[in-house]
């Protein structure tokens, strides 16, 4: 029976020590909670943020493409500077394959030298025709004078029949001398017509071979500005490169002024008419780690429209001037990521969203009981939050304290 006592005895004391040590580790852990997770809310200025997506843009650009050349539709190219080369004004840029303007020289080269050969044949023969002429003439007036001389002296001399025929070959030895006269003006004009219609092809022709010759220096393009060279893409994203055929009236590069670089971002419809010229902007930039650019808004679009041809959701353009750039680092086209501030709600009260367990839609914390130091759920509603932290509308109030993560 004694032992049977000293037995009951040994188990009552075992579990009373054990009930003690529970209370006790229940009491420290109820301490120690409170100490580590428990959060005080406060009010606090809380900024209202529209985040959205875009990419980086030079506002002052140049566009290069091929040469200007009559008659010249397609170009194919030969050479061309690799994308991101900083460029001074007259680097060179692309230079494009000339076999066909060559061509065209040598045959204008041919046509000029033909032409110059009928001027100078028809120099000679309007030479010749001229010479002619002016003998014909003398040999006229020559004969009119001596008819003339003739009649004077011998009219005393001669029959009546012998004068009348030498006044009728007088006469007809100055009509000889006019039509003469005339026909030698007219060979001296046609003539000096033809060596100008013949002038005027010369210069034509050589006009056109200067045209090529200035045309195949334009071949080479040089840089019209100094900045950072960016290809340009087409529709399909792609570039131009080495062997492609351009049109004459393509963009081949870009060369963007680096010191007029802005963001160029896209806002969902349903925020765009928060967003105001003016506002603080924070852009961070996908492929410059670690950092990120101040700015402000400097220009809101009017129209919406499509974002891609894929999606149908409708954004807004927005244009922040970049306050710090570095141009070092940030190129035209890179992505960005921005977080637009387009208002706040002043004094509210703010809690993390890791504090919250939402269950069925509702928002539940758990607000800590100083008194009975334990832990009572209570719903809350919420106003908004950007993902990280939420505006609580009604079931809290300043300096309650909250678990941060909330246990059942």
């Amino acid at each position: 029976m004694s032992s049977k006592i000293r037995v009951i005895l040994v188990v009552v004391i075992v579990i009373a020590a054990g009930i003690g040590c529970w209370m006790y580790y229940s009491k420290n852990v109820s301490a120690s909670v409170s100490d580590r997770d428990l959060l005080s809310v406060q009010r606090v200025d809380f900024p209202l943020i529209i985040s959205a997506t875009g990419t980086l843009e030079a506002s002052q650009s140049v566009s290069v493409g091929p040469p200007q050349v009559r008659r010249q539709r397609q170009f194919k190219l030969m050479r061309m500077v690799p994308e991101g080369t900083v460029v001074s004004e007259g680097d060179f840029l692309m230079e494009f394959d000339t076999s066909d303007i060559n061509n065209n020289l040598r045959d204008e080269t041919a046509q000029f030298q033909k032409v110059q050969e009928q001027r100078q044949q028809r120099r000679s023969d309007m030479d010749l025709q001229l010479r002619q002429q002016r003998l014909n003439l003398e040999q006229a007036k020559s004969d009119l004078e001596k008819l003339e001389v003739k009649i004077n002296t011998q009219a005393d001399l001669i029959s009546g029949i012998q004068v009348e025929e030498a006044r009728i070959n007088r006469d007809a030895g100055r009509r000889k001398v006019e039509l003469l006269e005339q026909k030698l003006k007219y060979v001296t004009e046609s003539g000096q017509l033809a060596m100008q219609i013949n002038r005027n092809d010369e210069m034509y022709s050589r006009s056109k071979m200067d045209d090529l010759l200035d045309a195949i220096d334009s071949y080479v393009v040089r840089s019209p500005a100094a900045g950072i060279v960016i290809y340009k893409r087409d529709w399909n994203n792609e570039a131009k490169e080495v062997g492609s055929n351009v049109n004459g009236m393509d963009t081949v590069l870009e060369i963007p002024d680096l010191a007029t670089l802005r963001a160029k971002i896209q806002v969902d419809e349903l925020d765009s008419g928060k967003v105001k010229i003016g506002q603080e902007a924070s852009i961070t930039v996908d492929a410059v780690q670690g950092r990120s650019f101040i700015g402000k808004v400097i220009g809101v679009g009017t129209i919406l429209k499509q974002a891609t041809f894929d999606r149908p959701q409708k954004v807004n353009d927005i244009y922040v001037e970049i306050s710090n750039p570095d141009t070092s680092v940030l190129r035209p086209g890179m992505s960005i990521k921005a977080q637009i501030r387009v208002g706040e709600h002043p004094q509210a009260v703010v809690i993390p969203m890791t504090s919250i367990e939402e269950r069925d839609g509702r928002s539940f914390v758990q607000v800590y009981d100083a008194k009975n130091r334990k832990f009572d759920w209570r719903e809350i509603q919420l106003r908004m939050n950007d993902g990280l932290r939420a505006v609580v509308e009604s079931g809290l109030e300043a300096s309650e304290k909250i678990r941060s993560r909330p246990k059942v």
